[in-house]
C-alpha cells in the first residue's frame, strides 16, 4: 500500500496520518464560507454496509493496474486473493470461490478497500458539490443558492454514486 500512497493515487479514506478529526475539518472548512455567504448547502452522508465483504478483488486489481503498480506488488496482492475458499454447509459440504472482500484482520485489507472506493471520490461532480472520505463513509456537500437547487443536485450526484 505504500506504494498507492507514494504516487498519491488515493484521495481520501484510510489514509495514514489522517483521522476523523481531520474529516470533520474538511467538512467543516467546505460548508462554513458557503453558509457565511448565505447558501444552501446539503449535506448527506452514505455508510457503506458491510464495506470488507463487499470488495470485489477484480475492481481492486484494475486499479493498481491503473496505478501502474509495480509488478511484484500486483502479483502479491494478486495472490493474496488467488484460490480462496469458504466452506458452505447446507445438507453437504461445498466448496465456493470467494471474489470479495478479504480476510478479516489483513493488515492491507483497509488499504485495498481505498482502492475502488476512490472511483466515488473522484467522480465528475459538478462545481457545486464536493466529496469527503473517511474510513467506509463518505459524506457528500451540495451548495446552491436555493434548497430546490440544492435537492435537484443532490438528486443528480446521488444517481451517479447509486450507478
Amino acid at each position: 500500500m505504500h506504494y498507492i500512497y507514494k504516487i498519491e493515487y488515493l484521495n481520501d479514506g484510510f489514509t495514514p496520518q489522517k483521522s476523523a478529526t481531520d474529516a470533520a475539518m474538511a467538512v467543516k472548512q467546505i460548508i462554513e464560507p458557503e453558509l457565511q455567504k448565505g447558501k444552501v448547502v446539503i449535506m448527506t452522508s452514505l455508510d457503506v454496509k458491510g464495506a470488507c465483504d463487499a470488495a470485489w478483488s477484480p475492481v481492486i486489481l484494475k486499479g493498481l493496474r491503473e496505478a501502474k503498480c509495480p509488478r511484484n506488488l500486483y502479483q502479491l496482492t494478486q495472490d493474496h486473493f488467488r484460490e480462496r475458499r469458504a466452506v458452505i454447509s447446507f445438507n453437504s459440504s461445498t466448496m465456493e470461490n470467494i471474489t470479495k472482500g478479504w480476510p478479516h484482520g489483513s493488515c492491507c485489507g483497509h488499504g485495498l478497500w481505498n482502492i475502488p472506493y476512490n472511483s466515488l471520490l473522484t467522480l465528475k461532480y459538478t462545481n457545486h458539490t464536493k466529496a469527503v472520505a473517511f474510513g467506509f463513509d463518505l459524506v457528500i456537500m451540495i451548495k446552491a443558492e436555493s434548497i430546490l437547487e440544492a435537492e435537484n443536485i443532490a438528486n443528480v450526484e446521488l444517481s451517479k454514486i447509486s450507478s
